[in-house]
């Protein structure tokens, strides 16, 4: 396991879950909106979201951008811009159902967790540095 992905303590969460995480979800409040729309088949506003999850608009659309950019969740703009889940491959969707299921099991682990990650501003930079196979 990768020095930066651990947490304090033993995790029951698959190596692949704590990857998916590490590098998917930024917060506690972004796993909620995840889990909130993949529950869901309806399309939600950022209004919504917020509403749902109990945060300010900016800050659920920051979250639903990133969820976005991630490939996670489809962004249609009619009158509203309006999200839904639908993980842009079946790998990711894959994920998305471990990470639910995980969820119902063992929820303080998944808090704990994402809870324990560093601010994805570090992470970025430390990604940075990473060595990469070219081809």
């Amino acid at each position: 396991m990768a020095r930066d992905m651990e947490t304090s303590g033993p995790s029951t969460l698959p190596v692949h879950l704590r990857a998916f995480l590490y590098s998917c979800i930024d917060s506690l409040e972004q796993l909620e909106i995840l889990l909130l729309l993949r529950a869901s088949t309806a399309t939600w506003t950022t209004r919504a979201v917020a509403q749902a999850v109990q945060v300010a608009d900016g800050r659920a659309r920051v979250w639903l951008d990133a969820l976005a950019a991630r490939g996670l969740v489809r962004v249609t703009v009619r009158n509203e811009t309006e999200y839904a889940f639908h993980p842009a491959s079946d790998v990711l969707r894959r994920y998305c159902e471990e990470l639910a299921e995980a969820y119902r099991q063992s929820q303080r682990d998944v808090v704990r967790f994402v809870a324990a990650l560093p601010p994805s501003s570090i992470r970025s930079f430390a990604n940075a540095f990473k060595l990469r196979d070219t081809e």
